[in-house]
């Protein structure tokens, strides 16, 4: 007996159709998997660099009470002589202090001489004076953490609410009297960490003395 063939088709049509059809989709459609997740770290990553540099920002916040204001008994007085002489050079005694930083803010109370006192810093740097009303002190310690993250603000108030902002934004609690107009508060503030606060005093600009009465004669 003759034997018959093992196959009486072609080998081609041997094979599962489907799985040609499997394979043939597998090579047209890579699996994406591999190629994501780099991509998704790196755009992680990228996020977390924003966001650090958003928010890892240093905060410097200088508060200081209004100079010394006149003797007359009124409800709003101005500023003395003497005090007008004292924040006379404050904005230039400000811009050595920062480094050169620029000031980015300015509060006052809003009292004449607040606004005295302010007026030179608005001066040297080019800003507008934003008055503060009794009410508005509760909240500028959060106004000043979330709205001015990274900034330099100046604060013109009083013995009474420095004392209260500096605490809010440090957990530091410092003493100033109504006397102690020479004294600023330098707070820096970085997003990440612990707020450093330090006692500053400032003096008014001191006249230059006259030369001596023989200096310009000639020697003979």
């Amino acid at each position: 007996m003759n034997a018959s063939p093992l196959h009486s088709r072609s080998g081609a049509s041997d094979y599962d159709g489907g799985m040609s059809h499997e394979l043939t989709r597998i090579r047209r459609h890579p699996l994406w998997t591999p190629l994501l997740l780099p991509m998704v770290a790196i755009g992680l990553a990228a996020a977390g660099i924003y966001w650090l540099g958003a928010w890892a920002r240093t905060s410097i916040v200088v508060l200081l009470q209004p100079a010394e204001v006149q003797a007359e008994v009124v409800a709003d007085p101005e500023l003395s002589r003497a005090g007008a002489r004292r924040v006379e050079a404050l904005g230039a005694a400000l811009e050595d202090l920062l480094a050169g930083r620029t000031v980015d803010y300015l509060y006052a109370a809003d009292s004449r001489r607040s606004q005295q006192t302010a007026a030179p810093v608005a001066n040297q740097f080019g800003l507008p004076v934003n008055l503060l009303a009794e009410s508005d002190w509760p909240e500028l310690a959060r106004r000043i953490r979330w709205e001015h993250r990274g900034d330099t603000v100046v604060v013109v108030g009083y013995a009474k609410t420095i004392p209260q902002v500096v605490e809010a934004l440090s957990g530091t609690q410092v003493v100033l009297s109504d006397a102690e107009y020479d004294t600023m508060f330098l707070l820096v503030k970085p997003s990440i960490g612990d707020a450093h606060v330090f006692r500053v005093r400032y003096q008014p600009p001191q006249k230059a003395q006259p030369a001596a009465a023989g200096s310009s004669k000639k020697r003979k």
